[in-house]
């Protein structure tokens, strides 16, 4: 057993008591002699491990779009995802996020992060009650006119749904549901929109993500209209904190690392997807330097559709 504790101990010959759910003792095959149970589950010759977290995860539809999109698709590639996507119906995103869980705790993941990406989280919290699996949600929202396809809504009617987001769902199902502040990227979200999204992650003390891909034309972007690259943009507009998850993390100078280290700001790195799109995890990411200026890394997937 892979104990993943303060002292990373790993128990041969181990042995795991659960109650109700919860697991309540953790100890050597022939401590569990004096254990009262109903059911034993035998996994000699394996291993065990906590479950694993899949830090951006877009669940609900990716699944339904899986190996449909040429590998050379290009730009066209998210307007079309978010295009099929909306087409979708509670049921449907009912079955694909079941697959998608299915799927994860197969392997091993039993707790993930969906980028509010997902429409009908009243029928997907069934697929999350069924499948006992936890999960982070929210709204994603944006703000300004956009290639991708999103619905755009005024900066004060997104915060609203945020807010009204965390307040019906955030502690659902005894706990494993938490709801966070998701607008979709700096990109596409205005900094007024992002500040109040993280004012309400600090209100409600729960968490705010966003989309964190910065491809070259938005550096530059961001360096002409602002004098500032895009992570000492957020820092300056106090957007930053110990609370805040960005995904992707990549097209960032050693400077930005530094920045979001110090920030107490978080990155969930998505290999497969920059692997898959071209974007190269060495070429444009900066793990290595992450992981030495002690910035906190988490991996993700992304979405099986830009994975296959």
């Amino acid at each position: 057993m892979v104990t993943m504790d303060s002292e990373r101990r790993i128990i041969r010959d181990g042995a795991v008591l659960i109650e109700n759910n919860r697991i309540v003792e953790v100890g050597k095959t022939d401590d569990s002699k004096e254990w009262d149970a109903e059911q034993i589950i035998d996994a000699s010759e394996m291993v065990i491990t906590p479950g694993f977290i899949n830090g951006h995860l877009h669940a609900s539809y990716a699944h339904a779009t899986r190996g449909i999109f040429p590998d050379g698709l290009g730009s066209e590639y998210l307007p079309n995802v978010f295009s099929l996507q909306s087409a979708m119906t509670p049921e449907e995103e009912y079955w694909t996020s079941l697959l998608a869980i299915s799927e994860l705790l197969k392997y091993g993941t039993t707790c993930f992060l969906d980028p509010g990406s997902t429409k009908y989280l009243d029928a997907c919290l069934d697929a999350y009650q069924e499948s006992g699996c936890r999960v982070v949600i929210g709204a994603q929202v944006v703000d300004k006119p956009n290639p991708l396809n999103l619905p755009v809504t005024s900066s004060k009617e997104a915060s609203q749904l945020i807010r009204d987001t965390i307040q019906t769902y955030d502690h659902e199902l005894n706990d494993r549901v938490r709801a966070w502040a998701m607008p979709f990227s700096p990109e596409f979200a205005s900094i007024p929109l992002l500040q109040s999204a993280k004012d309400i992650a600090d209100e409600y003390d729960t968490g705010l993500t966003i989309h964190f891909n910065n491809i070259r034309q938005y550096v530059t972007y961001c360096q002409t209209q602002t004098g500032f690259r895009p992570s000492h943009l957020l820092n300056i507009n106090g957007i930053l904190g110990n609370n805040v998850l960005l995904s992707h993390g990549l097209g960032l100078d050693e400077s930005e690392v530094i920045c979001l280290a110090e920030s107490g700001s978080k990155v969930a790195v998505c290999p497969t997807a920059a692997i898959k799109s071209g974007s190269g995890m060495t070429r444009s990411g900066l793990l290595p330097e992450m992981l030495n200026h002690g910035l906190k890394v988490c991996l993700g997937t992304d979405a099986v559709n830009n994975s296959n």
